[in-house]
This record gives structure tokens, sequence and C-alpha cells, in this order.
């Protein structure tokens, strides 16, 4: 088996033999039932495959899409002129940058089916060539835009932002007037940030990101695993020692669990499987594919309580399209992959991350950053920390504890409090065990419950105030009491957190 691994080319998968999960049934009926489509999906999820998927169809490649489902129906793969667009190219760091770049596109667009352009402006350029275009073939115009977002998000509060947002505005307005000259649009992106200004003129766009029927159109349903890795989901499991049942269980807790309508079937990151069947070991694939750096500059800069990114409910309107300037911290995770929709309770949907592999690697990284270590060596002391807890090693566990706070930077301009909160939540989400977290703000402390096989560690850290007052809280707030029946040993543990050093100081322990 040939996996297609970073390949975005559908032409270069189906002649080269390489796998390809069979999405053209979805494709007939987006062809058949709309002309002007929006698609967000999360990065490295087969967007640009879906494109080019759909370029191929509209050149007319009958045989690329032989034995596909597709050809067992009556669509008559009619060669239409095919104009394709992929802001992915580029960084675009200015708006001239952007400006050049349409300009250019659209010149080789012009070139390579022999029109000549007149227009100046790059919109009214790009206009020109959708007319010509169109009168030139005798048939209407398929516009392909993938990735239409990359230059907002590569601007992400920058002063580039603003200016470079009417760049993009300008660019499809001139659309609309088009309706005549186009059969098809299809523009895909990882946010919905500027949907609402950027297309505000382009009234007939039919937003699919959370529909029902297109909730599969990319990605990999439990179904289409089974279906077309049998054999490597039978090697794996050799591999790892593991029964067949077993090995789907461990695939579908790392890498399933994407859901984009409240009715949908969960769906795998093709990215991640695709890895995962290449290299035949379980391994953070995605997440190391892009560092979410604008995602944890957004959480540092709203002081945003990660607790709240698990188990969290929203209503429809946290899903609709914000501009970047008043965004919702909750509706980005959820675009860009981090979280997905877990349960539906009319009217508020559950949020949650859908995987280990996401969930872990998150986390991962808010520990590096907000501990200031080097990409991955939080993940050390992670392990150190998890051994000393297991093992009862209480000393060893807080002075372990304190080397995360090491290297905060003394004039951090935050709210030094919601930090710390931030990073004990994230550090005792990557111990692995069972967490409970519940955070006090306005008295500026964290309460956590800790459980291993044997025992349950009730800590109440104190920012202000001294390690004996810290236990005192835990006895005053009867934390323990819930979990006196549960037959595992119960260790309270005040600890005073030291302004002066700003690191652990005393601590006190006590049983339960």
């Amino acid at each position: 088996m040939k996996y297609p691994l970073g390949i975005q080319t559908f032409s270069k998968i189906r002649e080269g033999n390489y796998l390809y999960v069979d999405k053209t049934a979805i494709l007939y009926e987006l062809i058949h039932q709309g002309e002007v489509y929006f698609l967000s999906r999360p990065r490295r999820f087969g967007k640009s495959l879906l494109i080019s998927t759909l370029e191929a169809l509209f050149l007319g490649q009958k045989a690329l899409f032989e034995g596909l489902a597709i050809s067992d129906t009556d669509y008559d793969f009619a060669a239409y002129p095919v104009l394709k667009l992929e802001f992915s190219q580029d960084e675009f760091v200015t708006a001239d940058s952007l400006r050049s770049y349409i300009y250019q596109a659209v010149n080789r667009i012009a070139n390579e089916h022999h029109i000549e352009l007149i227009e100046q402006t790059y919109n009214q350029r790009f206009a020109e060539l959708v007319v010509k275009l169109h009168k030139k073939a005798q048939k209407k115009v398929i516009l392909l835009i993938d990735e239409y977002d990359k230059p907002i998000l590569n601007n992400f509060n920058k002063s580039a932002l603003a200016e470079i947002k009417q760049v993009i505005a300008a660019f499809y307005g001139v659309i609309k007037p088009l309706d005549e000259h186009l059969q098809f649009v299809f523009i895909t992106g990882v946010s919905k940030f500027a949907k609402m200004s950027v297309f505000s003129g382009m009234n007939s766009l039919r937003d699919i990101s959370m529909t029902r029927q297109y909730a599969t159109i990319c990605g990999i349903t439990q179904q289409e695993l089974e279906d077309n890795f049998g054999t490597a989901i039978t090697e794996l499991a050799q591999s790892e020692a593991l029964d067949r049942p077993a090995m789907l269980d461990k695939i579908k807790h790392w890498y399933n669990g994407y859901r984009f309508h409240r009715l949908a079937i969960g769906v795998y990151n093709p990215f991640s499987l695709l890895s995962l069947f290449l290299n035949q070991e379980f391994l953070n694939y995605w997440f190391t594919t892009g560092t979410p750096t604008f995602l944890l500059n957004l959480l540092q800069k709203q002081q945003y309580e990660l607790k709240d990114l698990t188990q969290f409910e929203i209503g429809d309107n946290a899903f609709a399209a914000s501009e970047p300037e008043d965004i919702n911290i909750l509706s980005v995770f959820f675009q860009t992959g981090y979280l997905t929709i877990k349960a539906f309770n009319d009217p508020l949907y559950t949020l949650d991350f859908p995987n280990y592999e996401v969930k872990k690697s998150f986390f991962d990284s808010v520990v590096d950053r907000y501990g200031h270590f080097n990409s991955g060596m939080g993940q050390n002391y992670i392990v150190r920390l998890t051994e000393h807890l297991n093992a009862g090693r209480i000393d060893d566990f807080l002075q372990s504890l304190g080397t995360f706070f090491a290297n905060i930077p003394y004039d951090l301009n935050v709210d030094r409090e919601k930090y710390y909160q931030s990073l004990f939540y994230a550090i005792f989400t990557l111990i692995g065990l069972n967490v409970e977290a519940e955070v006090h703000t306005n008295q500026g402390r964290i309460d956590c419950v800790l459980q291993t096989n044997k025992t349950i560690y009730i800590i109440e850290f104190k920012l202000n105030d001294t390690c004996d007052a810290a236990l005192q809280q835990i006895y005053d707030n009867k934390y323990s009491q819930k979990y006196q029946n549960m037959g595992k040993d119960i260790v309270l543990l005040g600890v005073e957190f030291d302004q002066k050093t700003r690191n652990i100081g005393q601590f006190v322990r006590a049983d339960g």
C-alpha cells in the first residue's frame, strides 16, 4: 500500500496508485445542489486534496475517476475552464504582497490560456480574466480558492491586518457581478474570521462547514478506516501485540473524534492516520506540522482559563463568523481543530478536545510556552512529576513542580495569578492521572485533586498566604468528603507559593 502523505494533487495520487479514500459520491451531490460554497476545516484535513479533486472533475479528466463512486453516476465529465488560486503558497506579510500574488497568479493563468489582459488593478484584472475565459471557452468558469484566510492568519494581531482585509474584500467584491460567467465556486479556509466582511458581497455563498450532509467531506470515517486500511491495521496490531478490536480502540483514542455537526459521526484527521500507518508508530503527527503560536498568544492576551476549554457548553452563535478584531476564542479553537463537538443538549453544544493526540500536544505546548522551556523540554519534567507522585515522594514532587516556575520572567506583564493557574492546570492535565481542578481567581487560589491507583492527593496552593492557611482551606471547604469511600488513601497538601522567589515555597501534609 502506498500512502499519499503530503500529496495534495488528485492526479498524482490516482496515477501513482496511492491509496485514495473515495469522496466522489459526496462531490456529486455537492455539484448538483449548488454553485457557490464555503468550507471551513482545520489544517491538514484534506482541503487542498478536495480542491484538486474538484479541479480534475471540472477539467473533465474522466480516466482519473475510473472505479470511483462518481463513475457510476450520470455525471458527464464535461470540461470547463478552471481558475484555481492557492493562498497557502505565500507568507503575505503586507497588503502589497497579497495584491502582487493575486496579480501574478492572474497573469500566469491568462498566459496559459493565451489571453491578453489590460486592467491594471489586481481585482479588476481578475474579473477581466474570468470574463475572457468564459468568452474564449464558451463555457462558464470554475473558480476554486484554497486557504482564503492564510493572509489573515499570517497577520493576526499585526498592524497589516486591516489593510489585508480590505485587499481580500475588494477581491471578493468583484465576484458577485461575475455570476453570469461562473459555473461553480468553492472556497476553503481554516477559519471564518472574516467571513462577514470579506464575503459580504457574495449573498449566494453557502457555508457548508457545519451541515450534516457534508460533515464527512473531509476526514476519514470509522467505516472508511476499516474498509481502506485493513491490512495496515492488522500489521500494526501484530507489532503492538494487540487484537484487532483493541487496536481499533487505540487508533480511535489517539486520532478520531472530530465532529462538524451535532448529529454527524466522528472523523479522523487524515494526516495523522496516514502518518500512523506509514510509520507504524503512535506519535503526535498533526500538531507538529504547525505550532499554534497565534492561539497561545490569544490565550495569554485574553488570560483565558484553560479548564474552560474542556466540557464547555456554548450556543449556536459561537460558531458564527467573526472579525479577527472581535474574536470568540472558543470559536477559533473549534475552527482550527483543537476543540470539537462532543455532545448536544438543545440548545447547547458541549466542546472538548477531539482526541488524545490533540489534547496532549496542546498542553505540552502550553507548558513549554508558559514555563519558558525549549520545545519539548517540559515533557521531561512531566515524566519526573508522575514518577514522584506515583511513588508518594511528595518532597521530590513539589521540587520538580517548582522547576516549571523557575524560568518565568520577573517582569511578566500579565495577571500573575491567572498565569500560574494556567500553568498549573496544564501540568496536572499532562500528568495523565484523574485530575480535577477548580480555580478561584478572586482569592488567587488553585484547588487540585490528583488520583493515582492507590492515593488521592488534594492540593491547595496559596499565592498570598501560608501553607497552613492553604491546608485550612481544604478543611473548611470539606474537599476530602466526597472521596472518603473510594478505598484509597487520602493525602492533603497545603502549598505556599513564595512571592519573593516566585516559586514553590513551604508545604504542609496531612492525612485526609
